[in-house]
């Protein structure tokens, strides 16, 4: 059986949403995990898709690429000091071995068996994974104060064209001569307006968790000088030692998802 990654590779990474995720990976994720399948893709041509298919129904499952995942991590979570975690990552102590923390404007309470949202219920396994590996990063250094670009973080050539593509160019798009439309896309997300300086048609300051600040800046299109509109999403210098580079990635993707309406 294909997995994630492989899946990922043959999908057309435009992000559509015609088959119900926010990105193509996380699709990806979900046909390898047996959750969803390859035929739900609109734009993949038929051979492909019937390749896969014919894996899945032959493969034996150990369990979903998540549900692994999430196992992987349970000695590291189980580790952790809660006391020193809220500490370091801004999270609320809501009992000794229980806490509450902010993500992408949502509150999650955080133990070591799971992550749930204020309805009590489970997130998607990804969201889950994303707080867990965010929470189990070693010695965060305080944040630097200096905003930097995808591109300037240490490894991170590798998912450059990912990060312009499934992040930035997503909402660079979606709000191509709709300023007011992105403003309140912004808000609805905690976004606050920037003062920085530049030429940019909108700045907005997030924190997609509490200790991992973003900020977005937005050009919309000038089309008497052939200028299409542009998204620039910057990152604390320290970023790396908050998340992994996949992590920032994914986390990117589903801001970009949540803010275009692809959820």
């Amino acid at each position: 059986m294909k997995t994630a990654v492989d899946i990922y590779k043959l999908l057309p990474k435009t992000n559509c949403g015609t088959c119900g995720m926010p990105n193509c990976f996380g699709f990806a994720v979900k046909v390898a995990s047996g959750q969803a399948s390859i035929t739900a893709c609109a734009t993949l041509n038929d051979a492909v898709k019937e390749e896969i298919s014919k894996e899945a129904s032959g493969a034996v499952s150990r369990g979903t690429v998540f549900e692994q995942t999430l196992a992987s991590l349970g000695p590291k979570v189980a580790a952790l000091d809660f006391t020193r975690v809220a500490a370091d990552f801004g999270a609320d102590l809501d009992a000794p071995n229980r806490l509450e923390l902010t993500f992408l404007n949502e509150r999650y309470t955080v133990t070591r068996e799971r992550i749930i949202d204020r309805d009590g219920r489970e997130p998607a396994p990804f969201i889950s994974i994303l707080i867990f590996n965010h929470l189990c990063s070693p010695d965060p250094p305080p944040l630097s104060g200096e905003w930097i670009t995808f591109s300037s973080i240490p490894s991170s050539h590798a998912k450059d064209k990912a990060w312009a593509g499934h992040v930035e160019e997503v909402i660079a798009k979606r709000f191509t001569g709709d300023v007011e439309g992105l403003k309140k896309a912004c808000e609805k997300m905690g976004g606050v307006p920037a003062e920085v300086k530049g030429s940019h048609d909108a700045s907005y300051e997030f924190r997609f968790f509490p200790k991992y600040p973003a900020l977005l800046l937005f050009y919309d299109a000038v089309p008497d000088e052939d200028f299409p509109a542009q998204c620039k999403l910057l990152l604390d210098r320290n970023v790396d030692r908050y998340l992994d580079i996949e992590s920032i990635v994914l986390l990117g993707e589903e801001f970009a998802g949540r803010m275009t309406g692809k959820e």
